[in-house]
């Protein structure tokens, strides 16, 4: 395989000639596959690029709520296409909303947005487990004194 796969580029002789190189090399990111007599290609792992749609799709939706004119808090406006965030604390939502709008401009800014997924997936992660009954420790009442409790399996 030439060199130019190096430069995530080869041309459209060399999948041909080489495809499990290509392939193996597509493992590692996106390859441009390059033609003479045509616009050019990219080979990606559909994974990629279904994780790229989602992020595309989490900007869309902060745009979409960060352009409503209906007057209402953006944290509110989220709730639309996020209604998951209703499990959150109204200060956590203020920080869920800080965070995902800096972080997508931030990936925006370099085109890479796995950052966006991960920050995304958190949040949503916590609204989950609290929904699911999750308790802060901080919000737990400890026992200073332990208690004997009666096996449930013996009754």
């Amino acid at each position: 395989m030439s060199t130019d796969i190096v430069h995530r580029s080869v041309q459209s002789s060399e999948l041909s000639r080489n495809p499990a190189a290509v392939f193996a090399a597509a493992e590692e990111g996106p390859i441009n596959i390059t033609r003479r007599d045509g616009e050019d290609f990219v080979l990606s792992l559909a994974s990629a690029v279904a994780q790229e749609r989602r992020a595309v799709q989490i900007a869309a939706d902060l745009m979409w709520a960060s352009l409503d004119t209906c007057g209402a808090p953006l944290t509110a406006r989220l709730r639309q296409p996020f209604p998951w965030i209703e499990f959150l604390t109204p200060e956590a939502r203020d920080q869920f909303a800080e965070e995902i709008v800096s972080v997508t401009r931030a990936c925006g800014a370099i085109a890479e947005f796995t950052r966006v997924l991960v920050v995304f997936d958190a949040w949503r992660s916590s609204a989950e487990a609290i929904a699911r009954g999750y308790i802060p420790d901080g919000d737990l009442h400890w026992l200073a004194e332990p208690v004997d409790v009666p096996d449930p399996r013996l009754k």
